[in-house]
């Protein structure tokens, strides 16, 4: 299905026809009253009559999350990325603050709009209608998290539960009760959700859900992940990703379950070399930068999101003409460990142990220092009644990393469970220790 299916077939000469537009104007707009890219542009000696074509895009500097962040320190309590007077603005969102100071955003009544269509990409494409009953099990708090979905929902005239507050039972409950037949959550959560209803005696198969939208961290595209999913709950399974600071700028549609698409009518799309900040040859891995065009407020202007992926601009059984990242997010450039020589992201590591675990066993991948040298262990849980797989994962990891892994097995529920983000690598190569404890 689709959103806009003259959009989203568009030629793709007609695709830059339309970026070029949309980024002209929004630069016009910002050129005149946004004090943050003001300064920045003129920092860098840029003038709008510099941008020319959507060539000269790469005039513009980057930005990066450590930029906002710098800003809103030193121009309390917002920042200066705000291109309205300050009354216009309606929405506030903040980041989780993972990596930093968590970062605020404020949308107006139309940026927030535009990030409703935007999600109702995603929504569309994983065959959602005015007759699906969507299930939304998360709190309403400041992260951005599923509120888009939420919106997306809504102009989409979808019905929707709002579960904040609630228990995983509760949850459980209302699905079966409700006849909920479209769930949104992280992969975490949804595993966590199945194993729940495993305790419970709770039938997810034969309930009336038959999709389920992932975000927040990879998982569709994880196949162990995607194959529990779908057996525990006997439904599809989409993805989407997104960011607080640039909003929902990809979906995976019915075809392809190993790519994503990008909403290339809302977001221009680079793919450079993290060292040397120049495109990558198409299909080749590089850090994703994004411009996005419908939140002229407060925009995103060539963002370096620090995720590495590859982008491939081939055509799609679905008919869609937007660009693809073929396997969706690789993995974060920020999060590549050296252990021994070889270089290793901890969710290469996870995708592999995944494989191995039955639902409902969760596993933690620490690095930690030994002496002079870097390490890795992983735990993983294991009932009494489940296969011994450490050794299988050890050669396995072995095979297709060349790194060799300490494997530990733990008793089922020794490891934290949640409700939103796993949290399953822990770094402790600052602490000052010569063994793995």
């Amino acid at each position: 299905m689709f959103y806009d299916p003259a959009i989203e077939t568009v030629p793709r000469e007609k695709i830059r026809d339309i970026q070029w537009q949309r980024l002209r104007d929004m630069l016009e707009k910002v050129y005149q009253g946004n004090r943050f890219y003001q300064d920045r542009f003129k920092k860098h000696g840029v003038a709008l009559e510099d941008i020319q074509d959507l060539n000269d895009i790469t005039k513009l500097p980057f930005t990066n999350k450590k930029d906002f962040q710098k800003d809103q320190e030193e121009h309390p309590v917002f920042g200066t990325n705000l291109t309205e007077p300050f009354e216009n603005y309606v929405q506030f969102h903040q980041t989780t603050g993972t990596t930093g100071k968590p970062l605020k955003w404020l949308d107006t009544k139309d940026s927030w709009a535009w990030r409703a269509r935007c999600m109702a990409h995603s929504l569309a494409a994983a065959g959602v209608t005015n007759k699906d009953v969507l299930l939304l099990p998360f709190n309403f708090g400041p992260y951005t998290a599923f509120w888009g979905v939420y919106e997306a929902a809504q102009h989409l005239d979808v019905l929707t539960i709002p579960t904040g507050g609630w228990t995983t039972e509760q949850r459980l409950n209302s699905i079966v009760e409700n006849q909920a037949t479209l769930i949104i959550g992280t992969p975490t959560y949804m595993l966590r959700l199945a194993e729940a209803a495993q305790e419970e005696g709770i039938d997810l198969a034969n309930s009336a859900i038959r999709v389920l939208i992932l975000a927040g961290e990879p998982g569709a595209m994880i196949p162990s992940v995607r194959e529990k999913l779908e057996k525990a709950w006997g439904a599809r399974v989409f993805e989407y990703p997104g960011l607080t600071e640039t909003g929902t700028y990809a979906f995976m549609c019915e075809h392809d379950n190993q790519a994503l698409h990008i909403i290339e009518s809302e977001f221009i799309v680079e793919v450079l070399d993290p060292k040397t900040g120049r495109s990558v040859a198409d299909g080749e891995t590089g850090e994703l930068v994004l411009t996005n065009l419908g939140r002229t407020c407060s925009p995103a202007i060539r963002y370096r999101t620090n995720d590495l992926v590859r982008l491939e601009k081939s055509s799609c059984a679905c008919g869609r003409t937007f660009g693809k990242l073929i396997g969706g997010v690789l993995g974060r450039q920020d999060e590549m460990l050296i252990i021994r020589g070889v270089n290793v992201f901890p969710s290469t590591m996870g995708n592999i142990v995944e494989e191995f675990l039955e639902l409902g066993n969760e596993y933690q991948i620490t690095a930690y220092r030994r002496g002079d040298m870097d390490e890795l262990k992983i735990q993983i849980e294991m009932t009494p009644s489940s296969k011994d797989v450490s050794e299988l994962i050890a050669t396995e990891l072995k095979k297709r990393l060349n790194l060799r892994v300490d494997i530990q097995t733990v008793p089922k529920g020794t490891l934290a469970r949640s409700d939103y983000k796993g949290k399953r690598f822990i770094d402790e190569r600052s602490k000052r220790s010569s063994s793995a404890g």
